[in-house]
Formats: structure tokens, sequence, C-alpha cells
């Protein structure tokens, strides 16, 4: 089963690394390229994948993707990417060909960074952290089961974002392709609140 309007798209990236603290700097840097982008409610950025740590540092390799999360009759208009420069504070990459993925429905949905409130000085407690998810996943009709990772952070220009990695088990084929089309909490051009299907909950404690 497949949701034929949200899909998403992965690029290929060339360079030597972004920064650790990444998310900001990609996100102005894809606005600047899809200026629609920002005002399509459904429209997210992927955490990039296939990076290896450094110091103070993400470096890519062959596998490195950018992947954005969109409606399907904005395929084509996200294809000026191709061939993009992004400048990422000191480091910059240069975006390659893209592929569409559908979207599937799988029994563990995983978030690498959900953040359910804005920019704020203090890192929220998991218990707070718990409770407003289950808040936001009631009024969606939803109530699934909770899985904590570790905790989270990106510092933005109005401040530092916090959250946690987070599982969700027990939604049906319905609720699960609805979760990964409208995410949870906010901050989802940064990153965040974007779920795709993950293969167990056994490694839940190591999860980033």
């Amino acid at each position: 089963m497949t949701n034929p309007e949200i899909v998403d798209l992965h690029f290929a990236l060339r360079g030597e690394g972004v920064p650790e603290d990444y998310a900001d700097a990609l996100w102005q840097a894809i606005r600047a390229v899809l200026p629609w982008f920002e005002d399509e409610p459904l429209a997210g950025v992927h955490p990039l994948a296939g990076l290896s740590p450094g110091a103070r540092v993400w470096y890519l390799a062959r596998r490195s993707r950018l992947g954005l999360r969109l409606p399907r009759a904005r395929v084509a208009a996200a294809q000026a990417l191709v061939g993009a420069r992004l400048r990422l504070a000191d480091h910059a990459v240069e975006v390659g060909a893209a592929q569409v993925r559908e979207l599937q429905v799988a029994p563990v949905l995983y978030a690498k960074f959900v953040a359910v409130g804005g920019a704020a000085d203090a890192a929220i407690a998991e218990a707070d952290f718990l409770a407003a998810c289950r808040t936001q996943l009631s009024a969606l009709g939803m109530a699934p089961n909770l899985i904590c990772g570790k905790a989270q952070s990106a510092r933005t220009a109005d401040g530092v974002l916090s959250g946690f990695s987070l599982m969700l088990l027990g939604l049906d084929k319905e609720q699960n392709l609805a979760m990964q089309c409208v995410g949870l909490g906010g901050e989802r051009k940064r990153g965040c609140g974007i779920f795709v299907p993950h293969r167990s909950t056994t490694a839940v404690a190591t999860l980033e």
C-alpha cells in the first residue's frame, strides 16, 4: 500500500562534508533555490543520509543523499535543485540526480528528530516530550505505542530546538501513511518530525 499524493525525492550529494549542526543552514540553502518550498505545508527535508561522523563535521560518502518529502505535483519543480551548489557555513555540497521513492507502510515508523516546541534555551524533558507527542497524536485520532530514543538538538537563528528520536508502533495502514504525510511536531523544513519505515525496535537504545 502506498500513498499516491506524497513521495520522497532523494538527491545524490557530492562534496567533502557538512557542519555537525547543519539543519538550519541546509534549509536556508534549499529555500534559496526552491522559494515555493517554504509555503508548501506537507513539504519537509529529511535528515541527510549516508554521513560519517568526524570532528565537528559529517563527512559525505558515495551513498550520501539529500531527501525531500513533498507532494508528487511538486516533483518536477524540485528538480531545480539538480546541479545546485549549496553553501552550508564553511562547507559546500553539489546536488546530483534525483530519484522518486513511494511511501510504504511499515510496522515500525522512526523519526530521527521530533521537536514538539519552538526554539528555547532549555532542553525539553523526556516526560514532557512524550506527553506533548501523545496530545498531538490524539488530536489526529491516533494512539500508537511510543518508544523514545536519544535527545536531539539543533541550533537555529531563533535559538536551539530540542527533542528526541522517536519510534511509533501499532498504527493501522491508513494511520501509518497519514503519519508519514503529516509528521509530528514542528520544524519539518529543518528535518524534524518526518517518519520513515524502520526495521525493528531491537536497537532503540542506540537510536540517534
